[in-house]
């Protein structure tokens, strides 16, 4: 077996993307698009592997090598996404992959080797498993999806549509409607938020697989959520709305439509994306009848190491919070993406 450095040139990206397509294992972020869309915003190093046997592709490991003041060095797959780590077709695989992953992280000093996965790997990693995600199966029929919501989740989709809400998909043209909601909502929830260009080379490598959707208050954008297509799923990672338009429920319209166009459209799956236990994300997303799934993240760390992942349960994050909630949307919209740029999460 011989496992290598991804050159990525187009015929690279091509045999990649093809494995992704056809491994059962594979998700959206598996895809060759996140390692340009991450170098191309924010300047991260893309170290992908991808492991071989007599030609054919057996197994792949995107890894972007995060270097910052505040973190330090650490090797990830993926930053800023729910999951993305090693997709192989057995264990032998699994193995080899992670050891070059390891080679790789001494190679560059890091501190850090966070592996992204859905299921546990079996390398026997110590687990990082306070995230989830919400995964709602949908039948074809949009109209019995309708039918499986709690009464009073329909309730509220019903008042979004009487406050005068309406919601309609869109392309990357329609990026900074989507943003500005999104900077104000991140300011509001105390996080640094994403840089718009982060969100332009999504669009921009996956304009085959990626929409958003927006909600609107006649000519006014008050919610919006970044969706992708892929298999038999769609996934909203990235959505948020305006605090002061949440008794008209823009959120729930925006939910709504995410799931019925989805079922309209065929998909088997929609998932909500990660949240903490116990959250109010959480909560909200439970109540669409969606079953939690955990989220295994496996951690390697060099020896001595303080853990660089950020955790919102402590004192300094909840102090760093609170601070960022007084500024400026002006200023967030600035100095968030320079902190986002050093943070895995």
């Amino acid at each position: 077996m011989v496992i290598e450095l991804c050159r990525f040139d187009a015929t690279d990206r091509e045999a990649w993307d093809d494995y992704v397509q056809r491994a059962p294992e594979a998700v959206h972020s598996h895809l060759s698009g996140w390692g340009t869309a991450i170098e191309q915003s924010y300047g991260h190093r893309a170290l992908y592997l991808w492991a071989s046997d007599h030609g054919k592709i057996k197994g792949v490991l995107p890894l972007i090598l995060l270097r910052g003041i505040l973190f330090g060095r650490s090797l990830v797959s993926l930053p800023f996404l729910d999951d993305g780590g090693i997709c192989a077709d057995d264990q032998t695989t699994i193995q080899e992959l992670y050891a070059a992953a390891l080679r790789l992280a001494k190679e560059h000093r890091a501190d850090l080797l966070d592996l992204r996965h859905r299921r546990a790997s079996g390398l026997g990693l110590p687990l990082q498993d306070s995230k989830v995600t919400f995964v709602l199966e949908l039948p074809r029929d949009p109209d019995q999806a309708w039918r499986r919501l709690d009464a009073k989740v329909r309730n509220q989709v019903r008042k979004a549509l009487k406050s005068g809400l309406s919601v309609s998909w869109h392309g990357r043209a329609s990026l900074d409607r989507f943003y500005d909601v999104f900077v104000e909502n991140m300011r509001d929830l105390g996080s640094p938020v994403h840089s718009r260009k982060f969100f332009a080379a999504i669009l921009e490598e996956f304009s085959e697989s990626a929409r958003l959707v927006l909600v609107n208050d006649g000519s006014r954008t008050v919610g919006g959520g970044l969706c992708f297509f892929f298999k038999d799923s769609v996934m909203m990672p990235w959505a948020s709305s305006r605090r002061a338009d949440h008794p008209k429920c823009p959120n729930n319209l925006l939910y709504w439509e995410a799931i019925r166009s989805a079922c309209q459209e065929g998909f088997r799956c929609f998932d909500f994306g990660r949240s903490s236990r116990g959250s109010g994300t959480y909560h909200f997303k439970k109540q669409w009848g969606a079953a939690d799934r955990p989220l295994v993240w496996e951690i390697w760390r060099r020896r001595g190491q303080r853990n660089a992942l950020v955790r919102s349960s402590s004192a300094r994050y909840a102090f760093a919070a609170r601070a960022w909630k007084r500024l400026p949307v002006t200023v967030t919209r600035i100095c968030g993406p320079v902190l986002r740029r050093q943070m895995s999460n």
